[in-house]
């Protein structure tokens, strides 16, 4: 992964708070950043008021965002108080997403870096949001990963943003296994239309061919394993998972693609592995010059 020099991390007050400095850290150790930026939203509204009425002798917003920030620096300095990384902390008031969007587009950072509280009902609405409104490679960080990088799944649709996803991979990966997973099916078949069993091989050849094809024009060395998966019920995601826990992954990576407007707004594959509780962290790898002219062309800004 190139150019990785500023993360921002999103920070909320609860337990994930030291798992994502805990994992940024590990992180640094294989990617280094120049700078990382630690941002916590201070949610406007009932939530920022019963918080006030619990401390009575808090007599200022400046007081209470005072022991915020302290909190939070020591959380931080607890994992990178020995670094030569650049650490910021920012402290915004008013809605978590509309803030969290608005940072990352004015800083525009290389990573953003969120909790992911797997079987949180509703949790998962905030990432799909930010996912849509952000330029950026947004890694989910889940409560019980593991601060390890020995193995790395890729799913691949053969295309270019899918080889930069592997790509990525192989330069996180340094002594380990890089999986390219592609998932394909055959078409629906309704008696008596059934295919037959030479059509089924000719299906499994052309898909050969295809990673073939992908392998030689991306120049994918060989120890890049990869696995051909046929769907046969089930959800994509449900495959994607299956093969996680059989290569005992520490990171799943996808390259996500600009589209149209009415594949914005619809949900993609993208979304369902965002919502999909993987247990592992899933970094969605985006081109930000390319995602940031498409919102540009559709906000017309």
């Amino acid at each position: 992964m190139k150019n990785l020099n500023h993360w921002i991390v999103s920070l909320d007050l609860s337990k994930m708070d030291e798992i994502l400095v805990g994992y940024s850290s590990f992180l640094s150790t294989v990617k280094t950043p120049k700078t990382i930026t630690f941002l916590h939203v201070i949610e406007s509204g009932p939530t920022a008021l019963n918080i006030v009425e619990q401390f009575p002798e808090i007599e200022t917003k400046e007081e209470f965002e005072e022991i915020i920030r302290n909190e939070l620096n020591e959380k931080i300095e607890a994992h990178f108080n020995n670094s030569s990384i650049e650490i910021r902390l920012i402290i915004k008031e008013g809605k978590p997403t509309d803030q969290i969007v608005q940072v990352v587009n004015s800083l525009e950072p290389d990573l953003l870096i969120m909790g992911k509280k797997v079987g949180y009902a509703g949790e998962g609405i905030i990432p799909k949001r930010i996912l849509k409104y952000v330029p950026t490679s947004i890694l989910f960080v889940p409560e019980n990963c593991r601060y390890n990088l020995e193995s790395v799944l890729v799913p691949v649709d053969f295309s270019e943003q899918s080889a930069k996803a592997l790509q990525a991979a192989q330069s996180l990966v340094k002594h380990g296994t890089v999986t390219a997973q592609h998932i394909y099916e055959y078409r629906a078949q309704f008696f008596p239309y059934m295919l037959s069993e030479e059509e089924r091989e000719r299906i499994d050849d052309e898909i050969k061919e295809k990673k073939s094809t992908f392998i030689d024009q991306f120049s994918f060395p060989e120890d890049v394993n990869f696995v051909l998966t046929r769907r046969q019920q089930g959800r994509l995601a449900d495959c994607v998972y299956e093969e996680s826990i059989s290569q005992q992954a520490d990171m799943i990576i996808i390259g996500s693609k600009t589209k149209k407007l009415p594949n914005l707004i619809r949900h993609d594959f993208t979304d369902k592995m965002v919502g999909y509780n993987f247990g592992i962290p899933l970094l969605i790898q985006k081109n930000k010059e390319k995602y940031t002219e498409f919102l540009k062309s559709i906000f017309k800004e």
